[in-house]
């Protein structure tokens, strides 16, 4: 399955959404605005057009590494994807390090390099810990910027193959304008890397979001322990 990571909410948009080939979406909203309300009220849109929906919370970039560890422990339970805001080189780091988190987003944000080496890269591989190839954070460059992000793409991907990184791609869509076809990300990925790899990127978010569900369920205790009914 397809699913997006985006921001909206709007009924027009997520019908759009579904016009456009993907099956569902994660609804991010930021730590300090985050409603569950809201993520319900936008649950019921998308089960009109047949969407599968999941809740998620994106955590600003912090550079108190305590403070953000406290913040992934308070939703943790509370959502099924967990994204930290990378481009700090030791938020990079620490979020790389906990399997608490899934997604370590836009890691290349306001550097001169891609925010990710191979260390950081094992790492994100030994605690299953995504990197993000975020779409909006490329379309709103220019010029230069525009192709050292791409570069930067190029090498994430690069060492996510080779050290084994789960790897997800997002439009980060905030209105309809911004909502991209799931075929064209799939030919923007196939620019970048072999077509297996693009076919595996596009289904990560779903896998994600699956395993995080069946954390959430009352029965679980952790992964491969349940409490069964007699």
């Amino acid at each position: 399955m397809r699913i997006d990571i985006n921001r909206i909410e709007k009924e027009e948009d997520i019908k759009l959404l579904s016009e456009l080939n993907w099956d569902g979406f994660v609804f991010y909203q930021y730590d300090d605005e985050f409603d569950k309300e809201r993520y319900n009220h936008v649950k019921e849109i998308a089960k009109n057009y047949d969407l599968k929906i999941y809740c998620g919370v994106k955590i600003r970039s912090c550079e108190n590494l305590k403070e953000l560890k406290n913040k992934v422990k308070k939703y943790r339970n509370n959502c099924h994807i967990i994204l930290v805001e990378g481009g700090v080189l030791k938020v990079n780091r620490a979020t790389v390090e906990m399997h608490e988190v899934d997604v370590l987003s836009t890691p290349e944000r306001g550097r001169k390099d891609s925010g990710i080496d191979h260390t950081l890269a094992r790492l994100a591989s030994l605690h299953r810990v995504a990197l993000e190839i975020n779409f909006k954070n490329l379309l709103n460059k220019e010029g230069y910027e525009r192709a050292r992000t791409l570069l930067f793409f190029r090498n994430n991907l690069k060492l996510a193959k080779k050290f084994k990184v789960p790897v997800v791609i997002s439009t980060d869509a905030e209105t309809k304008y911004e909502i991209k076809n799931s075929n064209d990300l799939r030919a923007f990925l196939n620019t970048l890397i072999d077509f297996e790899y693009t076919k595996e990127i596009l289904t990560t978010t779903y896998k994600i979001c699956s395993f995080r569900e069946h954390l959430m369920k009352d029965n679980v205790i952790r992964w491969g322990v349940e409490i069964l009914e007699d």
